[in-house]
């Protein structure tokens, strides 16, 4: 990610330290905004109650521990939590959606 003036900006020391790529670090509230974890106990944040969350097994762009930690996360704060991996699905895709849609219908009843 960068800006007008910039191609590329970090959001980890390491990453700055290590790329290719010449840039500066990005700002502190751009980096806290990338990471959703830093929300849910924010007071001044509105956290939602009820989650559905699937993250396919073969996710190529995110490993299975950060939806796994993200998970845990919200349900230490109190939310409901409807996780699951698929097993041989990738990143994207409309796989579930009935299942998506009862899961909204029993939330609404």
């Amino acid at each position: 990610m960068g800006i007008a003036t910039e191609n590329f900006r970090h959001f980890t020391k390491y990453s700055k330290e290590h790329s290719l790529a010449t840039g500066l670090m990005a700002e502190d509230n751009v980096i806290k905004m990338m990471n959703p974890m830093h929300y849910i106990e924010d007071e001044a944040a509105q956290t939602a109650s009820h989650w559905r969350i699937r993250h396919g097994e073969c996710d190529r762009d995110t490993s299975l521990a950060i939806s796994a930690m993200f998970v845990l996360k919200l349900r230490e704060a109190g939310c409901t939590v409807d996780y699951h991996a698929p097993w041989d699905m990738p990143h994207a895709g409309d796989y579930d959606l009935e299942e998506l849609f009862a899961w909204i219908d029993k939330l609404c009843m």
